[in-house]
C-alpha cells in the first residue's frame, strides 16, 4: 500500500478546508446582498460627536428610526432612499467583499453614507448596517454614526 505524500496531504487539507468555508448561495451573505433590489432598514441607536462652541460631548441614543432602500442597481450605480423625510436619489455600488455602499448628498450638500454589510447581525438572519453624517448647524458641528439591520424587502 502506497502511503500519500506530503503534498498530498496538503492539497486534500486544503479543499476539505475549502469546501467547509463556502456557502451556498441561499446561505452566503454577501451572494444574497449582491442580488438584492430593495432592503428595508430599521436603526437601533445613534452615538453622535457634538461640538459646540469648540467643546466636545459624545451622546448615545436610542434610534428606532427606519429606511427603505429600493431600485438598487450596483451596476448602474444607483439607489432611492425612502425615509421619514422623503425620497433621494443615491449612489450605489458593491466593493470586493460584497459590501453595500449607498451615498446621499442632501439638498444642504451634506453627505449621509449608508454601508450594508455581507454579515448578518448576531442570531438573525438581517444584514448590519451602519450610517454616517456630517452636519455643520450654526457653529455646532455634529458627525453621528448609527447602527441598525436591514431585510431584504422584495
Amino acid at each position: 500500500m502506497k502511503t500519500p505524500s506530503l503534498w498530498q496531504g496538503i492539497i486534500f487539507a486544503a479543499a476539505c478546508i475549502a469546501s467547509a468555508g463556502a456557502a451556498s448561495g441561499a446561505d452566503d451573505p454577501a451572494a444574497q446582498l449582491r442580488a438584492a433590489r430593495s432592503l428595508r432598514c430599521t436603526y437601533q441607536s445613534t452615538v453622535g460627536t457634538w461640538v459646540r462652541s469648540g467643546r466636545r460631548t459624545i451622546e448615545e441614543d436610542k434610534d428606532g428610526t427606519s429606511a427603505t432602500y429600493d431600485d438598487i442597481d450596483p451596476k448602474k450605480g444607483t439607489a432611492r432612499i425612502i425615509a421619514n423625510a422623503g425620497a433621494a436619489d443615491l449612489a450605489a455600488w458593491i466593493d470586493r467583499q460584497g459590501t453595500l455602499w449607498l451615498v446621499e448628498r442632501t439638498p444642504l450638500g451634506y453627505e449621509v453614507v449608508t454601508t450594508v454589510y455581507p454579515m448578518y447581525a448576531e442570531g438573525t438572519r438581517d444584514f448590519v448596517v451602519l450610517e454616517s453624517r456630517h452636519t455643520l448647524s450654526g457653529w455646532i458641528a455634529v458627525a453621528a454614526t448609527s447602527y441598525g439591520t436591514c431585510r431584504i424587502w422584495q
